[in-house]
């Protein structure tokens, strides 16, 4: 039994209404879902891995990666998801704000944020549905690659590459938490 995804309450709405491809499920689309508003910790449900921001180069495009939770005041853990879909990191970069993006050969990095760049546009859509205390997991894909957000296996310093590629169903390391800053 395959999961149904859910397409988030803040995908746009005409990308909601034109059937944007899960490529994850064969279930049938059911209930809205959103990530937490405010600021978020992003975790990878198979490794625990925070998703954090790199160093920036002279290209203006920043590494991603998933590294051990630290949490606190690191901005380089903190993301923000607004209106519009777009993932945005705390951590600002020569005093501009930096977006979660991805290119059509897979590479995934952060870049100055630009209105309406669809490489720049993500959908948080339910993965995992869980109840009482236990958080819910998300797959977060991409409007323009239809690619998912997804990690690799952690290597021997307790960090681990990650990526977008083909949406699976089920799969823990396309699978996210988005647990809010305390205090926020």
């Amino acid at each position: 039994m395959t999961t149904a995804l859910a397409t988030t309450a803040v995908a746009s709405p005409a990308a909601a209404s034109t059937g944007v491809s899960t490529g994850v499920s064969t279930g049938v689309v059911t209930s809205a879902a959103a990530p937490p508003a405010g600021t978020l910790h992003l975790s990878n449900r198979r490794t625990s891995l925070a998703l954090e921001v790199g160093d920036v180069g002279a290209s203006g495009r920043g590494k991603v990666f998933s590294t051990f939770p630290r949490g606190g005041d690191d901005v380089e853990q903190q993301w923000n998801f607004i209106n519009g879909g777009k993932l945005v990191s705390r951590k600002l970069v020569r005093g501009q704000t930096v977006c979660l993006e991805t290119d059509n050969a897979g590479r995934l990095f952060v870049a100055r944020c630009v209105g309406g760049k669809q490489t720049q546009k993500w959908a948080f859509k339910l993965a995992v549905d869980a109840p009482g205390p236990f958080k819910d997991a998300f797959v977060i894909q991409n409007f323009a690659t239809k690619k998912c957000l997804a990690s690799a296996e952690p290597n021997g310093r307790r960090n681990a590459q990650v990526g977008v590629g083909s949406c699976r169903s089920g799969n823990a390391l396309q699978q996210w938490t988005a647990s809010p800053l305390v205090g926020d």
